[in-house]
């Protein structure tokens, strides 16, 4: 199954009650596995550090984006910021595909999509919840959504997010395809892990 042609992508993340460790479990309609997200590079010292911090959202977070077959498809970095942060797409040995660039924007959630060269290829515009995003190349043209669905019962007191991640057209040309899918991993970075 591939990642990036699977449509919607269910983006899940396990339950979580005392462990700040970013992990992500991606899948189609059908809840056949399309991807498995985990953090890498994580020390033991970063692990004490978070564990004793009330807010971590702020840490940079590594992490490796491995398909359905266990093989690296995507790394992801988000650096350590104060007010708006960038997160590096990369390939698995690196080199920058895009960034997705979080934008200050008074009560909604924006994010600008650029490619390898920092140049403008679309946006990220969130509503005032930050539940429903629209993903817009730079004619303003949508491309895809992201849906962030309330926690249920179980999972409302842990870590656990989950996110739909829709796209309107199978031939969409790269970055901005691939920059697409990460923003359901992007957007849970920025805006919610490490808050709770």
């Amino acid at each position: 199954m591939d990642l990036f042609n699977t449509v919607p992508i269910v983006v899940k993340q396990p339950k979580r009650f005392f462990v700040d460790e970013s992990e992500y479990y991606c899948y189609d309609a059908h809840g056949r596995l399309a991807a498995h997200i985990h953090e890498v590079g994580l020390s033991g010292g970063m692990k004490a550090l978070r564990f004793v911090a009330e807010n971590t959202a702020g840490f940079a977070r590594k992490l490796m984006v491995n398909d359905a077959w266990g093989q690296p498809r995507l790394y992801i970095e988000k650096s350590w910021a104060m007010f708006t942060a960038t997160t590096t797409i990369a390939y698995p040995d690196g080199r920058p595909i895009g960034y997705i660039d979080q934008d200050f924007k008074l009560f909604k959630a924006s994010f600008r999509l650029l490619d390898a060269w920092k140049q403008p290829v679309g946006t990220v515009r969130g509503n005032f919840g930050a539940f429903e995003f629209q993903i817009l190349d730079n004619n303003e043209h949508e491309v895809g959504r992201v849906d962030r669905n309330f926690p249920n019962l179980g999972e409302f007191f842990t870590a656990a997010d989950s996110y739909q991640v829709w796209q309107r057209y199978p031939s969409l040309p790269d970055p901005l395809k691939t920059l697409a899918v990460a923003s359901g991993i992007a957007i849970d970075l920025v805006l919610l892990e490490g808050k709770r």
